[in-house]
């Protein structure tokens, strides 16, 4: 769909004639209700036409449906404001002001309504006290048209100045994503179940699935309407209904979203910016309870204030709002917060962060992370939904899912932030990225563990990569520590081998004591052959103290001067040298060798020949087929 659709709205208190005013401009009666008909009041959104690309949303003026007078202003494109010539400026006209200004609608004009019931000099009053009452808000400059409904005077400057706006309202931006935030749901008989709204970002077309959410159900498109019109696509900025397979009328509630498969998700708990109005008749307290309108659904959550004790009227802070029931958004969605009892509207702001994880006060970098997002631009975005991924590096489609951008945007901005070297590519074959501030952190963090683990273990020539990973965090993904180590050493920060790591310049030195051991030690399993004791056995051999002994033994197979087969069995690594020349020599003329062969070859029992076969098989010195060993592959190109 090409052409450009236009949702405007009406604001102001009850009984001002805005379901008047709309029905004299289109011919059209907003109110559908069998109530609002017989009662002469509205009480939730109306809608009708304006030409064929201009929705009218008719909201109701009465303090009691608030909730559904921010339902239907969430999505204008431009408002008019409408005051009665008799009444003048009331308590809603003022409320739905501070709600369009906290929604950041940007157009709209005042359009004074009954002016055939007053004198020319009770107007003038009225329009000046509308001049104050708009006064540094989006409505300041805007027209001031005195009409009345019933006679129909003024209803072409009234349509002039609202063509005129119609012409400079621009297209809206579309995120590529499709959202859909539901304000009606209904059966129609022959089709089932139908929902309204309007498309605010990516496209939707007939036969498509998508979520709906909070549900977690999966619907798929039968069919779509624009001003009564079957079309096969919708496009950004158009009101649609929408002819749904896979879920009943009784299942969705207003508020419900429809959404791209895969991206939004319903979450318990959503940063956002809070800003009180000046007008709010107190401070607001951490923990207070609160309705939110956000979208087309009203919802209730206690704030946790994130940077102040409290929030004074006129005041801003970061706050996360924990929901009673999940909440689905987006970045950069406007909400408008009301007290508990009595409802009254307070503040607003801005979401920044919707799927967020539970927080407290004071909370210094959460606090920098959410300064630095706050403005919405993808780029940042992208690059701190990176950074915040500490022990996980990130697909593109991970990330795209998580911010609910296109999977293209995100990859040309992951591109652009390696060509600036903040992010790199951990590895090129899983697609997976990382952030370049993270290696740093974590490089600091893994020589520090070193240094400490190298300071309490003096004799051991390196910490095991298990327990350097648990150290770092077992979440921790070792695709991030293998890139981590292997750079480290490339750059000679440190040394890896045997499944372990040591600081580069790291060497053991032992004392007189540890010395003294360990010579002992390795004489005594020289001198052993095949038939070496194990640790135990040296423990009750007078060498030095238990714990020099062991720190001792566990220094000579560390450096290899002892070799540890398994199985508890250990031999000097002359012996193990000898017997590897000997089975490699055997097997070269005889082609294969049994166990018990070996276990004669070298005069020890099994016990000892077969950790040691098995030590040879794992360092592919022989390879067992059967009951036999033959030779390994690094001999058979000898």
């Amino acid at each position: 769909m090409s052409r450009k659709h236009i949702v405007i709205g009406t604001a102001g208190h009850i009984d001002h004639g805005k379901s008047a005013l709309i029905k004299a401009l289109t011919g059209e009666d907003p109110d559908r209700l069998k109530e609002e008909k017989e009662r002469g009041m509205t009480t939730d959104l109306g809608f009708v036409f304006y030409g064929d690309d201009v929705t009218i949303i008719d909201v109701p003026g009465h303090e009691k449906f608030v909730r559904h007078m921010v339902a239907g202003a969430s999505t204008l494109d431009l408002v008019i404001f409408v005051i009665a010539a008799d009444d003048g400026v009331m308590p809603q006209t003022t409320e739905h002001l501070e709600i369009l200004k906290l929604l950041e609608i940007k157009k709209g004009f005042v359009a004074i309504t009954k002016k055939d019931l007053v004198g020319n000099e009770l107007l003038e009053i009225v329009i000046d006290d509308v001049k104050n009452l708009v006064k540094g808000t989006f409505l300041e400059r805007a027209p001031i048209v005195p009409v009345s409904n019933t006679t129909k005077e003024g209803f072409d400057t009234l349509k002039q100045v609202l063509d005129a706006q119609l012409a400079e309202i621009e297209e809206k931006v579309d995120k590529g994503i499709f959202k859909l935030s539901i304000d009606r749901c209904f059966s129609m008989k022959g089709f089932g179940t139908v929902v309204a709204g309007t498309v605010l970002s990516g496209s939707l077309k007939i036969g498509d699935t998508v979520d709906l959410i909070p549900q977690g159900k999966q619907v798929k498109v039968r069919g779509i309407q624009v001003h009564n019109h079957n079309v096969p696509e919708v496009t950004t900025g158009f009101r649609a209904a929408i002819n749904i397979v896979g879920a009943e009328t009784h299942e969705i509630e207003r508020g419900d979203v429809l959404g791209q498969k895969g991206y939004f998700q319903p979450s318990e708990y959503l940063n956002a910016s809070l800003y009180l109005l000046a007008s709010a008749p107190k401070h607001l307290k951490n923990l207070v309870r609160l309705r939110i309108h956000l979208g087309t659904k009203e919802l209730f959550s206690r704030v946790v204030l994130l940077d102040k004790r409290v929030l004074n009227p006129g005041e801003k802070a970061m706050v996360q709002f924990r929901m009673e029931k999940p909440a689905v958004c987006d970045v950069g969605d406007r909400y408008v917060v009301r007290t508990w009892s009595p409802q009254i509207t307070i503040g607003g702001g801005v979401i920044i962060e919707p799927k967020a994880q539970k927080a407290t006060g004071f909370d210094e970098s959460l606090i920098e992370h959410l300064q630095t997002i706050e403005q919405g631009d993808p780029s940042i975005l992208v690059k701190e939904e990176i950074a915040s991924n500490h022990q996980l590096p990130q697909k593109i489609e991970e990330i795209a899912h998580d911010l609910n951008l296109p999977v293209t945007q995100v990859t040309d901005i992951v591109k652009k932030l390696i060509d600036e070297e903040a992010v790199i590519c951990l590895d090129a074959k899983r697609g997976v990225y990382y952030s370049q501030d993270n290696i740093d952190t974590l490089r600091t963090r893994i020589l520090a563990v070193l240094k400490d683990y190298h300071a309490s273990n003096p004799t051991n020539l390196g910490m095991p990569h298990l327990e350097l990973h648990k150290a770092l965090g077992a979440g921790l993904d070792k695709i991030v520590l293998h890139h981590m180590l292997e750079t480290m050493a490339e750059n000679q920060l440190v040394k890896t081998a045997e499944n372990k790591v040591s600081l580069f310049e790291f060497s053991v030195t032992l004392d007189k004591e540890m010395n003294a051991v360990s010579k002992k030690i390795e004489s005594v399993y020289r001198d052993a052959g095949f038939k070496t004791p194990g640790l135990q056995e040296l423990m009750t051999v007078n060498m030095g103290s238990p714990d020099a002994v062991k720190k001792a033994f566990r220094y000579l197979v560390d450096s290899k001067r002892l070799i540890d087969a398994g199985e508890g069995v250990v031999f000097h690594k002359s012996l193990v040298q000898q017997a590897q020349d000997r089975v490699v020599n055997f097997l070269k003329q005889k082609k294969e060798i049994k166990v018990s062969e070996f276990r004669d070859m070298i005069g020890a029992s099994r016990k000892y020949a077969l950790p040691l076969l098995i030590y040879f098989d794992t360092h592919g010195i022989t390879i067992k087929r059967g009951e036999v060993r033959v030779l390994g592959q690094k001999y058979r190109t000898e």
